[in-house]
């Protein structure tokens, strides 16, 4: 995955959090707009058109979010980006007009109603594209392996561990008119989806590949739509992985990353270029995804620890694995202080279960979120 503001996880709103510690956003409402506690996670749910659900993540998400100007810069320090700022921030406005359109209006109405620079929200929602710092990984259970019976999908979300960014760390439910309904595992005030699952059980995470580790002469297309927002859009409109490969491969992309994706049925890693997208299918039931390409038309370096870590996984021998295990599992290549974040989803049923927090993330119990209650919520 990629960069931002992301920091230390509050563990107010961690399932083991004493109540006296304060927790990241304050419970609140706006227009139809809401932020809740659900099981101690703080999770937003926005509905109605673009402006209006901007409007509501700008006052509840955004203008709520704890000291955000001071994550922003202690964040870019730590990338060591302070000084490149400015650069960035052109770059991020050049991507604007490939925002599609209804993100555009719901990001302008959400710099308006938290009173923040346009240009903050550009670069959060830009930031996979345009700076680095996100190293993930992802494991696909096929339900022949599991021993739910249903695919299970695991992920670790590893990236800077700037002071602060738990506390910024939030679900948001977004509830658009002429959308499916779906879930972001975010970081205010990101937009666009780093993990998620949709009201079809779909769900989508991104790795990060640089665009120089892959073959073909890989050019940054500046009309593509960033990849975030791309991953917003594969939620918005699909409900399996074959939906998706199609919708994809008709969506200019301006940069390399891998989308590890799944539904009820079973899941995939899609190798994605500016130029090209390849799919590539578990091994003896078992899908796992790290920070490298491994398609023959793409991969020029396949040496990844972690990925040798989970690697017995595929193996044809290997047992079946349950949720639990799949953490255990994630536990296993989890990156210290980095692992900010660490997920399991059962698309079937439509749950999450997740942990966040000071890394690392795997030592954290997880909280059971049923996403499927809130997408049906009235």
């Amino acid at each position: 995955m990629k960069r931002f503001l992301l920091s230390a996880l509050l563990v107010a709103i961690v399932p083991v959090a004493r109540a006296e510690e304060p927790k990241s956003f304050p419970a609140a409402k706006h227009g139809a707009g809401e932020l809740k506690y659900v099981e101690k996670v703080p999770v937003l749910v926005v509905k109605g058109k673009p402006a209006e659900m901007g409007e509501q993540f700008g006052k509840l998400a955004v203008a709520n979010a704890p000291d955000l100007t001071k994550l922003h810069a202690q964040f870019l320090e730590d990338a060591g980006q302070t000084k490149k700022y400015p650069f960035i921030e052109i770059m991020a406005k050049r991507l604007k007009p490939s925002f599609p359109p209804h993100i555009a209006t719901e990001l302008e109405a959400a710099a308006k109603a938290s009173g923040r620079e346009e240009g903050l929200l550009l670069f959060a929602n830009t930031v996979a594209d345009l700076t680095s710092g996100m190293g993930c990984s992802t494991i696909i259970v096929e339900k022949d392996r599991s021993k739910t019976g249903s695919p299970i999908f695991g992920r670790n979300f590893d990236w800077i561990p700037t002071k602060g960014i738990t506390e910024h760390t939030l679900v948001v439910v977004y509830k658009g008119e002429g959308k499916r309904a779906f879930a972001a595992v975010t970081v205010a005030p990101i937009e666009g989806v780093i993990s998620g699952m949709n009201d079809a059980g779909l769900c989508v995470t991104i790795n990060e590949i640089s665009i120089k580790q892959s073959k073909g002469n890989q050019e940054f297309n500046w009309k593509g739509t960033p990849l975030l927002l791309s991953f917003r859009r594969v939620l918005e409109e699909c409900s399996t992985v074959a939906e998706a490969e199609k919708f994809l491969r008709n969506m200019p992309r301006t940069s390399t990353c891998c989308m590890t994706i799944c539904d009820k049925t079973g899941g995939a890693v899609f190798e994605m270029t500016p130029k090209s997208l390849e799919v590539r299918t578990h091994e003896n039931g078992v899908c796992c995804c790290t920070n490298h390409f491994r398609s023959e038309k793409l991969c020029v370096d396949n040496k990844c620890e972690r990925y040798d870590t989970l690697l017995p996984l595929q193996k044809k021998d290997a047992p079946k694995l349950s949720v639990k295990d799949v953490f255990a599992e994630l536990a296993k290549v989890q990156q210290g202080t980095h692992t900010l974040q660490c997920m399991v989803f059962e698309p079937g049923d439509r749950v999450l279960h997740f942990a966040y927090g000071t890394g690392p993330a795997t030592k954290l119990p997880p909280v059971k979120l049923e996403l499927g209650k809130l997408f049906d919520e009235k």
